[in-house]
């Protein structure tokens, strides 16, 4: 098919009719959407609760609310919280008679604090007050404490700004029906993760010596005694963990552990080292898929685990004298950021959050039957059904999956999104989205960041789950360390050029687009190549030179890049879009939040001065209070309609 040939978008007829009088995705269309996360199960299997954010006219960022719904058919969730900001974090107590979570409200002087709320009914109670707030509650499974990680010392001033180490995050635990909080660690131990044993006497912790966020990078795994106490290391680790369960009888722990690219829980291979010392054992190696959370069963023998396998998420169950690995769902996305299941104690039931192309998040519950042989099965209920505007007036084209070969002889996974409609003679432009992380991975969800918006204007999206990506276990993860910008960009020209073998898309007006690492990408991109003629840039390194020196996480360019920067700074000149600039023809739109910390602003003003001086067009915008990623309704919809605008112009 030629480029003056006529284009019929490649969608079903079924998927046509269903698509007939809804309405299309465009600036702000998103705005009413609400947003669902971290689903937490009653002991009992009865009820549910899970954060909601949504917009409100009063207030320029979504707010969160705590919402609650029984598990019983029929029943309709309702919000039980009512805090003015965020409301976050909920946790059944054991017993099932108390909801704790996470609340700023009125006199906490903006910090998050600690309340319970009675689950038959009445208002929530302030249980105790840190001068710097809360995060991370969860109650020891004999209900006799609630921990919560805190920040110390005082909060640094801004007049002078002192630049120094960060503050510790310290565990602490309460006594229920008590206010007095009671440390837990040692002063000098920053607690990224933890978990109870399941006779609540000790806690296992993800932990660095260092207070930095870039010391989570080189964290150890720990245990202590629940009241507080001497902390004993139990490993030996070279890259991070998470996902840390504590086997029954309280002599194993099981983590996930891979090298990943940003502080949060990550996904890899399945690990499980004794309590007392010794060797962890690695139960996944050259597993195909991502492993990213585990519990044990009741047996001690099997553990519950989801993953990430290419572009969905699954359910399973592994053996831990062989390492076998029996699917239970193998195409159930859960959560874009972290996977994870909220289990009864005998992991019969449990809660998550379940998205696809034709619903949005909500509250689901499965229940697990066969579960004691091979043959087990899940069985899916839908708790909420809390976008039924988004759901059934939304006109979003069906994403198609697919899968190409690309250097090495490696397949890569992606999505291929068709216009809605296109108008014009020919084929379609097309926009390559390129997904930050790298460690992260793209999921065949309901309204993926900007994709349904191309969509709707005309554009057909391709979105590749490039070398670095999980979904494809360990081995393809770790293909992008020391190689940023090499492969995984060859994955995505692949991917450009198998849509236009297929006379899919126009091979003459092809834009590339991303954010964080998908903006580092999209700015080295266009620095190798000129087969893009469009291109935004979002929160984007240019210069690893000056994110090594400025940014809160240079651990992750030395690891990612496998050069101490001291050492060896040609490597960072050789892998910075900065030092190329000068060969960039292509048309550049440059997004950034202005207290981005992760990846600082001077990226994008580096990356945009050398543009203007090669007289290059070029636009950049830097969205005020905004982090690393946007957050205020004005500024996504400005974000959203400069976009369009860019993209209409130049491609």
């Amino acid at each position: 098919m030629n480029k003056s040939s006529t284009f019929t978008p490649h969608i079903a007829q079924s998927d046509q009719q269903a698509m007939a009088g809804r309405v299309p995705i465009g600036p702000g269309t998103m705005d009413i959407l609400r947003l669902v996360e971290d689903a937490n199960l009653s002991a009992d299997g009865q009820r549910v609760a899970f954060v909601v954010w949504e917009y409100v006219p009063d207030q320029p960022k979504r707010r969160a609310r705590i919402w609650v719904g029984e598990t019983a058919a029929g029943a309709e969730p309702r919000p039980v919280s009512k805090g003015p900001r965020e409301d976050t974090n909920p946790r059944w107590s054991p017993d099932g008679q108390q909801l704790a979570f996470i609340s700023v409200q009125e006199g906490d002087k903006g910090k998050p604090q600690l309340y319970v709320l009675p689950a038959a009914g009445g208002e929530a109670k302030l249980v105790c007050m840190l001068p710097n707030g809360v995060s991370d509650v969860e109650w020891s499974p004999d209900g006799s404490r609630i921990a919560f990680v805190s920040l110390e010392g005082e909060e640094p001033g801004k007049d002078p700004l002192v630049i120094g180490p960060e503050r510790a995050r310290r565990l602490w635990t309460v006594r229920a029906g008590h206010d007095v909080p009671e440390p837990v660690t040692p002063a000098g131990v920053t607690v990224w993760e933890y978990a109870w044993s399941a006779d609540s006497q000790q806690l296992a912790l993800y932990y660095s010596t260092g207070s930095d966020k870039t010391d989570w990078y080189r964290g150890q795994i720990g245990v202590l005694p629940a009241n507080g106490g001497a902390l004993r290391q139990v490993t030996q680790l070279t890259r991070q963990a998470s996902g840390l369960t504590w086997s029954p009888d309280g002599t194993r722990l099981a983590y996930i552990s891979g090298e990943w690219s940003d502080p949060c829980r990550g996904a890899g291979d399945l690990f499980v080292v004794p309590v007392e010392g010794g060797e962890a054992h690695n139960l996944t190696p050259g597993a195909d898929r991502s492993l990213s959370w585990c519990r044990w069963f009741p047996d001690g023998q099997r553990l519950l685990y989801t993953a990430w396998s290419g572009v969905t998420q699954q359910i399973g169950i592994l053996n831990e004298a062989d390492g076998m690995l029996e699917t239970l769902a193998d195409d159930f996305v859960m959560n874009s950021h972290w996977p994870a299941l909220s289990t009864t104690p005998d992991l019969r039931a449990f809660a998550t959050v379940h998205t696809s192309q034709q619903y949005p998040d909500d509250a689901w519950l499965g229940e697990l039957s066969g579960a004691e042989g091979p043959g087990g099965s899940i069985a899916w209920r839908r708790l909420s059904r809390l976008n039924p505007i988004p759901e059934e007036t939304w006109a979003q084209v069906p994403s198609e999956r697919i899968s190409y070969e690309s250097d090495d002889g490696w397949r890569i996974d992606a999505l291929f999104t068709p216009p809605l409609h296109h108008n014009g003679a020919g084929l379609p432009p097309l926009i390559a989205f390129v997904h930050g992380g790298p460690s992260w991975a793209y999921t065949d969800d309901f309204a993926s960041f900007w994709t349904h918006m191309l969509s709707s204007a005309g554009y057909a999206v391709l979105r590749p789950n490039i070398r670095g990506s999980w979904g494809r276990g360990v081995a393809f993860a770790d293909a992008v360390v020391g190689d940023m910008g090499g492969k995984d960009l060859q994955d995505v020209l692949r991917g450009v050029d198998y849509l236009v073998e297929r006379g899919l898309v126009d091979g003459d007006r092809v834009g590339i687009a991303g954010w964080s690492y998908g903006g580092f990408m999209a700015a080295w991109a266009i620095t190798q190549t000129t087969r893009f003629k469009a291109a935004i840039m979002g929160a984007g390194v240019s210069d690893f030179h000056s994110f090594h020196a400025q940014s809160d996480i240079p651990d992750w360019d030395v690891r990612f890049l496998g050069a101490p920067m001291l050492e060896q700074p040609e490597v960072y000149r050789k892998r910075s879009a900065i030092t190329y600039a000068g060969h960039v023809t292509t048309p550049t739109l440059i997004l950034h939040g202005e207290n981005d910390e992760c990846v600082p602003v001077n990226q994008a003003y580096a990356f945009y001065r050398a543009l203007r001086e090669r007289a290059v067009p070029v636009e950049m915008v830097v969205y005020p209070r905004e982090g690393h990623g946007p957050r205020e309704r004005a500024h996504l919809r400005d974000m959203d309609e400069r976009i369009l605008r860019w993209l209409e112009q130049y491609l």
